[in-house]
């Protein structure tokens, strides 16, 4: 019992699928049912849906959207995490449009993309995680403070804004990482692959490129570079 409340998750089923065939779209979930959607500092979505997540005093979870595009969709704390997905046989699997998912916390930690969706944030923690997993976007419109760590493994595009003490950029795959709009003192950029890493430096750099990914890393950047295969790094 004492595990239950310290560890609770909340399925907010805003749909279902008859065993029949037939698509069963009750009424959608009540704000009462979404307020219990809070303390978490992470956001992980696996579908392919849109969330925007912004920086608010409190929490607030809102669902838009009709609600045959709600059906199937899957929204829980899992310790400190809100994960955002579908069931099986909902609109993961048919050709409708996604929901999208409005997430307020007050702090924004981490972020996880591992869907065809979306992600886009007005204002990133410090220190603060993106992952991409999948081949959605993901779009940050203030990185601030000390350290930010970006990792794109699918073949979607992370970009941020903002100013960091320091980046820590990989690439494993085909995907990009964009973050020309980010002042940085430093950084570590890793690529395997054919991926292409753009950013502004203004500092040391170490750059490791395994492929024929690319480091594109401003005129600022003095950079130390350990390169296997065609890859090429673009510093100073």
């Amino acid at each position: 019992m004492e595990g239950a409340m310290h560890r609770w998750m909340v399925l907010a089923m805003l749909g279902l699928t008859a065993c029949g065939g037939d698509s069963a779209v009750p009424d959608a979930a009540t704000d009462e049912q979404l307020a219990i959607l809070r303390d978490f500092d992470t956001v992980a979505l696996d579908s392919r849906d849109s969330v925007e997540v912004r920086r608010g005093e409190g929490f607030a979870v809102r669902v838009e959207g009709p609600a045959e595009r709600r059906a199937g969709l899957i929204l829980r704390r899992d310790g400190h995490i809100l994960r955002i997905s579908r069931s099986e046989g909902g609109l993961w699997a048919v050709d409708r449009d996604a929901a999208r998912i409005v997430v307020t916390m007050p702090v924004i930690a981490a972020a996880t993309l591992s869907g065809s969706g979306d992600i886009t944030i007005d204002q990133a923690g410090d220190p603060f995680t993106g992952t991409l997993g999948g081949s959605g976007d993901m779009t940050i419109g203030q990185l601030q403070g000390g350290r930010t760590t970006l990792t794109v493994a699918g073949t979607g595009t992370i970009a941020a804004a903002g100013s960091v003490r320091s980046l820590t950029l990989t690439i494993v795959g085909s995907g990009d990482i964009d973050v020309r709009q980010v002042q940085a003192a430093d950084a570590a950029v890793s690529i395997t692959g054919s991926g292409d890493i753009k950013a502004a430096i203004d500092g040391p750099a170490r750059v490791s490129l395994t492929g024929s990914g690319s480091a594109m890393l401003g005129r600022g950047a003095r950079c130390t570079v350990n390169r296997v295969g065609t890859g090429e790094a673009h510093c100073g």
